[in-house]
């Protein structure tokens, strides 16, 4: 196969967490809220909930995507990427996409903007909000931190402030999210036509290599601020991707209870439709389940080609998808 299409959704059970604060309200550090449409008693409800937002999922995928891209041999990056900066390109040389593709692992993954020249490419990783599932509750707590000045005689000097108290919110919840991979692009021209790859092979499944590899420290709960005081306790409970040499329809957001279900129907329908040969991984189903899902590929009629399989670790699904890329001649 020659192209590499990937989709992912899943559960990550977040504790304790500030990861996405939006501001303060006298001394309270706020997380960031989002009111959110919920289906209760028959009828819908706006509901305010924390949320991660998509551009910090997003951004620490481009964080970690660079740094195994450098652990990768790679050497193309832009100042501003070398130091883990998404940033509007300030470079005024490049007139078209492929000045910056061929020159920046990071802006040919994630996309740029140059507004002087006004040259864009839209990004291959696509990010969703983290929101709490809509068959979990979601809690916000409020701690009171103190900070301590003391002299070097260790006493609290008079007529100076000797203890700021400051106070920051918390959550606790199941988190859903989405995540989108159009790793056939890769150092391939957007908007020429011809999808022409502008870059070495080599170098192209360098990036798409550290693409999938930048998924494991995100998925392990290096994501958003706060971590430093806050670090949150996080576990992945449930996740599922697909792959397929032909652009993939987007997964069903984990929020939602029936994800899975609805995600396999989805590709099963797809495959149906089209023609195109499929593989799912999964991670936190039971054997019922996955024997449910075995039962809608058999009765869509895309079994044949559609591939379902079960992974005893998230991390198992991360490194199925890598061993696939590197098998797949995705750069070609």
């Amino acid at each position: 196969m020659e192209k590499m299409y990937v989709r992912l959704a899943g559960r990550v059970r977040v504790n304790t967490s500030s990861l996405n604060a939006q501001g303060t309200v006298g001394n309270v550090i706020e997380l960031a809220r989002a009111h959110i449409l919920l289906k209760l008693d028959g009828g819908f409800e706006l509901v305010e909930v924390p949320v991660i937002t998509g551009n910090t999922f997003k951004h620490w995928h481009f964080v970690h995507f660079v740094t195994a891209y450098k652990e990768l041999g790679g050497e193309k990056l832009c100042e501003y990427c070398k130091r883990l900066v998404g940033y509007r390109s300030p470079d005024t040389k490049g007139r078209d996409e492929r000045y910056f593709v061929e020159r920046c692992a990071g802006e040919d993954l994630h996309g740029f903007l140059q507004p002087e020249r006004g040259v864009r490419r839209e990004s291959l990783v696509k990010a969703s909000f983290l929101i709490p599932a809509e068959d979990c509750e979601t809690r916000f707590d409020i701690i009171t931190h103190n900070r301590v000045v003391v002299s070097e005689q260790g006493t609290v000097p008079r007529g100076q402030q000797g203890m700021m108290l400051f106070k920051r919110q918390y959550s606790s919840s199941l988190y859903g999210f989405s995540l989108a991979l159009d790793l056939y692009y890769v150092g391939r021209l957007l908007y020429a036509g011809s999808d022409e790859l502008v870059v070495g092979e080599e170098e192209a499944k360098r990036r798409g290599k550290a693409s999938l590899l930048a998924l494991l420290p995100l998925l392990a709960g290096e994501v958003g601020a706060s971590r430093s005081r806050a670090q949150p306790v996080w576990r992945v409970e449930e996740l599922i991707a697909a792959w397929s040499p032909k652009p993939l329809p987007s997964l069903v957001h984990g929020h939602y209870a029936d994800y899975v279900e609805q995600s396999v129907r989805t590709i099963a329908s797809f495959s149906k439709l089209t023609g195109a040969e499929a593989e799912i991984v999964v991670y936190g189903i039971d054997e019922g389940a996955f024997s449910r899902l075995e039962e809608t590929l058999r009765s869509v009629g895309v079994d044949s080609r559609v591939k379902l399989v079960r992974r005893d670790s998230w991390q198992g699904v991360v490194e199925y998808l890598v061993d696939k890329y590197e098998s797949s001649g995705s750069a070609r």
